[in-house]
């Protein structure tokens, strides 16, 4: 935080056509990733994440994971979705820092929508030995069911912001 009222964004970027895609293949693959850098966490921090991903085109019944993780460690995980063309993937966690240092321990809380049938998952973890002296990952990871062509989901934008 910049004056500890005053939120400070980390990371934030749209990118439409030119955002990056996973497709035409079944292994999971962080579709976005944000390293939060080393030493910039204190006791009462949030951080705030939102990730939105497109999907550009799918073939027949085959379905879609996305994985939310925050530090290595899976805060949501939506279901395998048979999504259509042009479905929204939508994640936001809000992640509370009640320690720092090697032994960090934050609580996540999290929610990954779709609308693919208002598809919503949202949870709770409990994070414990998130080392805040090195660097944390927020990532989105995402797995398609079927390798083909027509699977393609892509990553439109993102905000990494410390309230």
């Amino acid at each position: 935080k910049q004056d500890g009222n005053v939120p400070k964004v980390l990371f934030k970027q749209a990118y439409g056509a030119g955002g990056v895609e996973h497709e035409n293949t079944t292994d999971a693959a962080d579709l976005f990733t944000y390293s939060i850098p080393a030493n910039t966490l204190n006791v009462g921090d949030i951080i705030r994440v939102n990730i939105y991903a497109l999907v550009i085109d799918n073939n027949s019944s085959d379905t879609l994971t996305p994985v939310f993780n925050f530090g290595g460690s899976a805060i949501a995980t939506g279901a395998a979705l048979d999504v259509a063309d042009n479905d929204i993937v939508h994640c936001h966690a809000d992640i509370f820092v009640t320690e720092v240092g090697s032994g960090g321990v934050m609580n996540a809380f999290a929610g990954i929508w779709t609308n693919t049938g208002d598809t919503h998952v949202q949870s709770h973890s409990v994070l414990t030995s998130k080392d805040t002296t090195g660097a944390l990952a927020v990532a989105l990871n995402v797995d398609w069911s079927v390798a083909h062509a027509d699977n393609e989901v892509r990553l439109e934008a993102a905000t990494v912001e410390l309230l």
